[in-house]
């Protein structure tokens, strides 16, 4: 069962987070407390999709924004890259929260090609604009909680440094940032795997792009005001678990809140005999910050 709406707007970055289109859409197995949407709105001037829940009943809930992994670098090449969320994915969200999954800029249905940091957190925060214009007041003020994996990780982080409603955000194995890596590939030159190893001078093209468009997460710590958890394995063969390491510590350094949780041997996605620890790690540090358990 589909029920559609349509609305017009002009193609500009002026209506970043304008709602193009949105969809409730029915999926088998779903909770059957929360009603699923497929949204599609503008982000300068691209159609890009989102999918949200909200609770069926009336009242105000703190919304959950989720935030996917992939490529690291901009590739004009790759468009609707098979990787992100589904409405049978999301089909069992909580019925407690407000829950928000974007697909960036050429990903999934969206529109346009894979973008890098600064461009797919645009997209992210534009999607909070269009869930925000259509949920109004059901979504609650100053109460934001952002849950990113991966690449989603450092999107997560940027955010946060934009946002003052922040409350907690979540990082799963994240990507800190090209300075991180670089970092890190300087000063151990012998211990990278040949894949990390060989993206150093990409790193290093983007290092100077990031720091050219004051992408650089590094530098954006001071800004980040909410509690920070990071989860990450040590057995992650994706990402470099130490620069998560260092990233935490450097947050540390200018007395941030963060909490850092390593899981021995752990993959990338900790979806392994991790899961279940990593999850409750989640669910007790939105708690500790105000997101009853959901």
């Amino acid at each position: 069962m589909i029920l559609a709406t349509l609305l017009s707007g002009c193609q500009s970055a002026s209506n970043d987070g304008e709602i193009i289109s949105k969809e409730l859409i029915k999926v088998p197995g779903q909770n059957p407390k929360v009603n699923i949407y497929q949204v599609f709105y503008y982000s300068e001037g691209t159609k890009v999709e989102a999918l949200l829940t909200e609770p069926i009943w009336s009242g105000e809930y703190p919304l959950v924004v989720n935030l996917h992994g992939g490529r690291l670098f901009r590739e004009e090449s790759i468009t609707h890259y098979d990787f992100g969320y589904t409405a049978e994915s999301i089909s069992k969200a909580s019925h407690r929260v407000i829950t928000l999954y974007p697909n960036y800029r050429g990903y999934m249905e969206s529109e346009g090609h894979v973008q890098g940091l600064a461009d797919s957190t645009l997209d992210a925060q534009n999607a909070v604009k269009a869930a925000k214009s259509m949920l109004g007041k059901k979504i609650k003020a100053d109460s934001t909680y952002l849950l990113g994996y991966s690449f989603g990780g450092g999107v997560a982080l940027r955010m946060a440094s934009e946002r003052r409603d922040v409350k907690a955000v979540a990082a799963v194995s994240p990507f800190v940032g090209s300075d991180e890596y670089i970092r890190w590939l300087d000063e151990n030159p012998k211990n990278s795997s040949i894949l990390i190893a060989g993206w150093r001078n990409n790193l290093r093209d983007l290092n100077d792009d990031v720091h050219k468009n004051n992408g650089s997460l590094l530098d954006r710590i001071p800004d980040i005001e909410a509690p920070v958890l990071f989860l990450q394995g040590t057995g992650d063969a994706n990402v470099i678990w130490q620069t998560v390491q260092q990233y935490a510590d450097d947050m540390e350094k200018v007395d941030k809140t963060v909490n850092l949780v390593m899981f021995p041997n752990g993959n990338h996605a900790l979806d392994d005999q991790n899961r279940e620890a990593a999850n409750e790690e989640i669910v007790q540090w939105f708690q500790k910050y105000g997101l009853s358990k959901w």
